[in-house]
């Protein structure tokens, strides 16, 4: 019978074999055809993925202009839901919050991370949040000034001896070790003092972790194989260097060992002695399916430790570093922060935790700066089961991302977007402005839990510096700054400044 094919057998094995890998390629791509939601044409097996190519931000910004603000993509064959219609943010993130409850798993982050707050799923988030939330509140906050007060006074001295040198420096690398110190001060009680030493373990390994290229070929395989991650974390490849989990998860242990045998160390009132507070021991074996869980393990309080010391790292960095070039960039705005930070502290008699959250126009400018460069520029939900949120179906398990970047830079909310311009956070302008067009810290009660240090970590910073210098622009400094291909606010290549100290 085979004889009388027109052509061989195997090559009729070839066919029938590319005949199935492009429907298994494919298969997924009616998703959003059938529920009757547009979208960018996906390749086979890699979907849109290398449509980010051009810029994560930049490709949601185009397609949230061309499709409505709602649409659909698929990175590999995972269908993706983007929501940017505001009504339908406030639904998904506040409103059906238990619907969606949970986040997106990024496979490959090993097993520390995957007991981190990010990962953590349903009742056990809920736990373990409760347990963390408490170390934000405005006491905590207030005490924990006196650790960030220390540390913005060594960012001011090493702006000093800039000055005097009459040097241009990278800020970036200077607000890292400024974040670096404030979080080992505020969470740990660890003294690291990276502003005097940059080439400190815990700053290094910091950076290690933000070595992150959205076409390195092991975070496209874990992006559109995820079933592959455990056979990639076998071979050693994950989407964090196992070198550096290792490195921070010995500094965790390290720090609990010497809270046990120290009665001073304690009597702290910070992250980890919440959570060991809240150790249960239970938790730490194998535990039975039907029983109540209450307090945190050990897996969660290492977790979460390491994974506070990583993403307050990075992002609040950024942040300072950009707010200040943006007031580098514009005197006239410098202006009037340096005015504000005369007043407020001629006022108080000193820069304290009060007077910085007296500072409104230097908040204001900070808002602006995350509004024009947020520290994430996607975040995301997933559905636990068939909804319907103002007429849009939504089916069990759909990744639900809320695209950030182009709601931040939408013309009919912020006219002008490309211009720096703080009077946007104005009191007036805020109440007239529906409050789900800025989310820098995501939204709903799966917001970004260290909101609130984070912040007071910029003002003290910058308000400390613009009490002595101004930030002036270098010859290195790149105008406008460019952000690097990644889902967060990446500097490319640092923010290269001067400081002159005020006549």
């Amino acid at each position: 019978m085979l004889e009388l094919l027109p052509f061989s057998p195997t090559w009729l094995l070839v066919g029938l074999c590319a005949v199935l890998l492009y429907l298994f390629s494919t298969w997924p791509y009616s998703t959003f055809k059938d529920l009757g939601i547009p979208g960018p044409k996906p390749a086979p097996l890699v979907g849109n993925y290398f449509s980010y190519g051009q810029g994560v931000g930049k490709f949601d910004q185009e397609c949230y202009k061309k499709f409505n603000k709602v649409w659909g993509i698929f990175e590999g064959r995972q269908p993706i839901l983007l929501v940017g219609d505001l009504e339908l943010v406030k639904d998904i993130t506040v409103k059906e919050a238990n619907t969606f409850t949970n986040r997106r798993i990024f496979e490959g982050q090993g097993e520390l991370l995957g007991n981190g707050l990010t990962i953590l799923k349903d009742a056990d988030w809920k736990r373990v949040r409760s347990a963390i939330s408490p170390t934000f509140s405005s006491g905590k906050l207030k005490q924990m000034a006196l650790v960030v007060e220390k540390c913005a006074d060594n960012f001011v001295a090493n702006l000093d001896e800039n000055a005097k040198n009459d040097v241009q420096f990278n800020l970036k690398d200077l607000a890292g070790a400024y974040t670096m110190d404030v979080i080992s001060g505020t969470a740990f009680g660890v003294d690291v003092d990276s502003l005097h030493n940059p080439d400190h373990p815990f700053v290094a390994n910091a950076k290690k972790l933000f070595e992150f290229n959205l076409f390195n070929p092991i975070i496209i395989i874990l992006f559109l194989f995820p079933k592959l991650a455990n056979v990639m974390e076998k071979l050693g490849y994950s989407l964090f260097s196992k070198k550096v989990m290792t490195f921070f998860s010995s500094a965790v242990d390290n720090v609990i060992d010497m809270r046990k045998t120290n009665e001073e160390e304690a009597k702290r009132v910070d992250f980890l002695q919440l959570m060991l507070k809240a150790h249960n021991k239970e938790l730490d074996g194998e535990v039975p399916k039907d029983m109540v869980k209450h307090g945190v393990s050990k897996k969660e309080i290492k977790g979460n430790a390491v994974l506070f010391w990583v993403a307050g790292y990075e992002t609040t960095a950024n942040t300072i570093s950009l707010t200040a070039y943006n007031l580098a960039v514009h005197p006239e705005v410098q202006d009037k922060v340096i005015e504000e930070v005369d007043t407020v502290i001629q006022k108080r008699g000193k820069l304290d935790y009060e007077a910085v959250n007296e500072m409104h126009y230097l908040d204001m400018c900070v808002s602006e700066t995350l509004r024009m460069f947020p520290a994430a520029q996607r975040f995301d939900r997933v559905c636990k089961e068939d909804t319907e949120v103002k007429g849009l179906h939504i089916p069990a398990g759909t990744i639900v991302n809320i695209p950030v970047y182009p709601i931040h830079y939408d013309e009919d909310i912020w006219p002008e977007p490309e211009r720096f311009r703080p009077e946007r956070f104005s009191k007036e302008e805020k109440e007239a402005r529906d409050p789900y067009a800025y989310l820098p810290f995501g939204s709903g009660p799966r917001n970004c839990v260290g909101m609130r240090l984070a912040l007071l970590e910029l003002k003290f910073a910058l308000a400390k510096a613009l009490e002595k210098f101004r930030f002036v622009t270098s010859d290195k400094t790149v105008i406008p700054i460019r952000i690097k291909n990644t889902l967060g606010n990446q500097i490319e290549g640092g923010v290269w400044l001067k400081v002159e100290a005020r006549s």
